[in-house]
């Protein structure tokens, strides 16, 4: 069974420096980094974590960009928050999945509250990491294939009214 997908700019998280891009599956009314959203801004004890998350994505888009070490890496996706913000932190902590596609773009997706060492063990975690490696993979395919594309100058993508992402 196919699942359909749009891929949308999140225009009030996006700046001079980065553009945010996340997925609208066909089935579901949000798309996936407003369900993060969602799911988090009210759970006991993450408001915190949330918020600084939130100031990490106005820190890219606005005045640093999407400078690789921001990220953490995860197989073929990434994670927020940067590795360097989570030493004063448990190994509680929450994980937003995303794409870094280059300085100027990330496709955001979901994520939850990592509790182990590994995001792949984690029952909180697991579903949204290996969704974020299969999208990861599915966008990369179709920037090769030329299904979407870029701008003159790579700060923005390039989607057809029409398109759907088919995984």
């Amino acid at each position: 069974m196919n699942t359909f997908a749009n891929l949308l700019e999140v225009k009030e998280l996006s700046g001079r420096k980065t553009r945010f891009y996340t997925i609208q599956f066909e089935d579901k009314p949000d798309t996936e980094f407003e369900d993060f959203l969602h799911r988090h801004e009210n759970q006991e004890g993450l408001k915190e974590q949330l918020d600084e998350l939130l100031v990490w994505l106005d820190e890219i888009a606005a005045r640093r960009g999407a400078l690789h070490w921001l990220f953490r890496h995860e197989n073929k996706a990434h994670a927020l928050p940067p590795k360097l913000r989570l030493q004063h932190l448990d190994v509680k902590y929450l994980r937003l999945y995303c794409l870094r596609l280059n300085d100027n773009v990330v496709i955001l997706f979901n994520g939850g509250v990592k509790t182990t060492d590994k995001a792949k063990n984690c029952p909180n975690v697991r579903t949204d990491f290996n969704q974020a490696n299969r999208l990861a993979d599915a966008i990369y395919q179709i920037l090769q294939s030329g299904d979407i594309g870029w701008n003159y100058t790579k700060t923005q993508l390039v989607i057809a009214p029409n398109f759907e992402l088919e995984l």
